[in-house]
């Protein structure tokens, strides 16, 4: 599961000021792709009132007229935020997790906004990104909130960071984050990390899972040459011979949240990969990337394997 470049940009959106913040870095990555930007305003199924009011927070005036009045704010917010971009509005009645799971079926990408001190905000909040993420038929875009008002730097040259361990989804990531890079017109830093006497990769699993992709001294090389050339040839796909990506191979050793959120720190965004399955498993992300999805200084892209 890679990204369609040309289909919608979804973002959750819930009047909260960690939405808020989602909702910006959607807009401008829409207007980038050149893709729609679709906001979707959540209700429980059971809310009938008109009164918009997520998860009890008060919206004072702002939520008299029902939720549409809200969602069709944020989606002026956007196009204010990225001129020329094309929006779309919806409202959704069902659970959050159900409901965005729903909408990311014809989605290029799925965006969510965070809370940046390791909760997340009431209408995304712990089990429900984690779910969300599982589940998603899109790559999904969980974005930090960097603080009221506040906004991230980015500089021109930040790479898309992807981890990498060879293993099938950790590939499926390899690939979002070339196209990615390429359409964004960004350098790609492809990071490898090992660390002897630990089972430690980039991709997670849920707890039933029991394969592994063991990143070793001797390994570490190999694995990072066979990225580059799924890079070179992903590239050559994409361009057809005629134009490039700046790519940057790095192997690291350590333990592999802590080198990737040294590397959120300058990276555009991270991208990583998971392999969801059915049952209640697959509501369980693996550890290393539960943790930088609410850790990394970057939005982080959680791209899922099927089956």
């Amino acid at each position: 599961m890679t990204e369609n470049l040309a289909a919608p940009v979804v973002v959750g959106y819930d009047a909260s000021e960690p939405a808020g913040t989602a909702l910006v870095w959607a807009a401008r990555e829409a207007r980038a792709r050149g893709a729609v930007l679709r906001v979707v305003y959540v209700r429980e199924a059971h809310d009938m009132q008109l009164r918009a009011s997520p998860h009890g927070a008060d919206l004072g005036e702002r939520g008299e007229a029902g939720a549409w009045p809200v969602v069709e704010e944020a989606a002026a917010l956007a196009r204010d935020v990225a001129p020329g971009l094309t929006t779309e509005t919806a409202v959704e009645y069902a659970p959050s997790a159900a409901a965005l799971v729903g909408v990311s079926g014809d989605a290029g990408t799925l965006v969510l906004g965070a809370s940046r001190h390791g909760t997340v905000h009431d209408a995304l909040r712990g089990s429900v990104v984690l779910q969300i993420t599982a589940h998603a038929r899109c790559p999904v875009v969980v974005v930090p909130f960097w603080g009221a008002g506040e906004d991230r730097v980015v500089a021109p040259d930040a790479p898309v960071v992807v981890g990498y361990d060879g293993s099938t989804p950790a590939g499926l990531a390899l690939d979002s984050a070339v196209e990615t890079a390429w359409t964004l017109g960004r350098p790609l830093r492809v990071v490898v990390v090992w660390r002897p006497g630990f089972t430690e990769w980039v991709v997670s699993y849920g707890p039933t899972e029991h394969e592994s992709h063991d990143i070793t001294e001797a390994d570490a090389q190999p694995v990072l040459r066979r990225a580059l050339d799924r890079v070179e040839a992903r590239v050559a796909e994409l361009t057809g011979g005629r134009g490039g990506v700046e790519v940057d191979g790095v192997v690291h050793e350590g333990q592999v949240v802590r080198v990737l959120e040294h590397e959120s720190r300058t990276a555009e965004r991270l991208v990583l990969g998971t392999r969801g399955r059915g049952g209640f498993a697959s509501l369980l992300l693996g550890s290393a990337t539960h943790t930088l999805v609410h850790t990394s200084s970057c939005p982080v892209t959680v791209v899922r394997a099927h089956g």
